[in-house]
């Protein structure tokens, strides 16, 4: 959840109400409704309303000061000016959940809703080519098991930041499965007449399962100590934290700029982060379309745990469908061919004679996985000497850090290579 929505929830009574009513035992939904919420009803109290504080907005509203049926239908006309249709209706619903926690009536019967959209955001499924690109340049083995988790489950990213390494089980030999139970800020959309279970479930394909276990072994080199109610996805520095959708598409918009990967529709990058799940849903091939919606958590399809275990087989053979246009890597050959193509093609750049180019190969391909590799070149590297080089094409640098990259970017020079360990290779002509 956002900080605003945080903040105003802890600030403002009326405000908390709408927070307990929406992820509370009765309801149990999910903190992006209440996100949400809390937008519209701060933009119609201090962009429409002129006032700060929800709770003077209120008693003023009590008292008959402020009439709320003539305020909220002119906000209508007025928001219409300035955001889309969608988000409009969006802000309609938090202000009359607000409206009626705090006992404000108004006949909504009268006030005449927006009932549809233009389409302004343009996004799409990446491809398995920009996929690839994005794992080359991930900073991290947070960040590759992130991105092969998400199009390998379908699963939301809120949802799938809330899991907990105990959440997955690893039994299986091809595949992995991780179980999303009904809790408070998850989000589980039910449907009048179909079952009300506790969970669903869903799988992840062998190299999404490989980097998971890739990535538990950083965090345990790195000193932290996993459990199973750790978080599955932690925070950067490896202190055992979760970390927020917030402050992962932030990351993730990182990402895209490192990876040339960071085209704007109009406000959303057309390959923002949820578009993974798209992915997941269009590389479904074959598989039975009700088993598909059960993974992604769609309405209606969640189940009790007896049931699902004496349904698990045909949930497996239909996943086992999904698998080969699933899998961005057709195999591990082909990731380790292009890191150490990537590798190579940067020792180039620093002016490296072909025999010490050909000792890096060498030591490249005997390295057991991605990280090894990385190691080894890193190590390789320091043997060089200076972190600044030329050859006849102009003057490169390597830097550490976002802030330092942005700093040199903004004095001329021009990203080449984005390296791993948070360093970046770049030419100034």
């Amino acid at each position: 959840m956002r900080k605003y929505a945080r903040v105003w929830i802890e600030k403002y009574p009326s405000i908390a109400k709408i927070n307990k009513a929406i992820t509370g035992p009765r309801r149990m939904g999910s903190e992006g409704t209440v996100e949400n919420y809390v937008k519209g009803v701060r933009r119609f109290v201090i962009m429409f309303l002129g006032f700060k504080d929800p709770e003077v907005v209120l008693k003023k509203m009590k008292k008959g000061e402020i009439n709320a049926a003539k305020k909220v239908d002119g906000y209508v006309d007025w928001a219409l000016e300035r955001w889309a249709h969608g988000t409009v209706r969006s802000h309609l619903f938090g202000i009359k959940k607000w409206f009626a926690l705090n006992g404000i009536k108004v006949d909504w019967d009268r006030i005449e809703f927006p009932t549809s959209a233009e389409i302004q955001e343009i996004d799409r499924a990446p491809t398995r080519e920009e996929l690839k690109l994005l794992l080359n340049h991930a900073s991290g083995a947070r960040d590759r098991a992130l991105i092969y988790c998400l199009t390998s489950n379908g699963l939301r990213l809120g949802t799938f930041l809330s899991l907990k390494k105990g959440d997955v089980d690893f039994k299986y030999p091809d595949v992995a499965l991780m179980k999303v139970e009904r809790k408070p800020g998850r989000k589980f959309v039910t449907r009048k007449g179909r079952s009300r279970g506790r969970f669903y479930a869903t799988y992840i394909t062998l190299e999404a399962r490989n980097a998971l276990i890739q990535y538990f072994s950083e965090r345990k080199k790195a000193g932290e100590k996993l459990t199973d109610e750790s978080p599955l996805i932690g925070d950067a520095f490896h202190k055992g934290n979760f970390i927020t959708v917030e402050d992962y598409e932030k990351v993730w918009a990182r990402l895209l700029k490192r990876a040339g990967l960071d085209e704007k529709s109009v406000k959303w990058y057309v390959l923002h982060i949820h578009t993974l799940r798209k992915y997941f849903r269009s590389n479904c091939v074959g598989v039975d379309v009700s088993y598909r919606e059960f993974w992604m958590g769609h309405k209606g399809g969640y189940l009790d745990e007896s049931y699902f275990r004496a349904e698990e087989e045909k949930h497996l053979i239909e996943y086992q469908k999904a698998i080969p246009h699933l899998t961005v890597y057709s195999t591990g050959l082909e990731e380790k061919q292009l890191r150490v193509k990537t590798m190579l093609d940067f020792a180039r750049l620093q002016g490296y004679e072909d025999e010490k180019l050909k000792r890096l190969e060498e030591v490249l391909v005997r390295a057991k996985d991605i990280d090894e590799g990385i190691r080894e070149f890193k190590r390789f590297q320091e043997k060089q000497g200076s972190k600044t080089m030329h050859n006849g094409n102009g003057k490169y640098a390597v830097v550490q850090g976002e802030n330092e990259l942005l700093r040199k970017l903004e004095n001329g020079w021009k990203l080449v290579q984005s390296l791993n360990h948070d360093k970046y290779l770049l030419q100034q002509n």
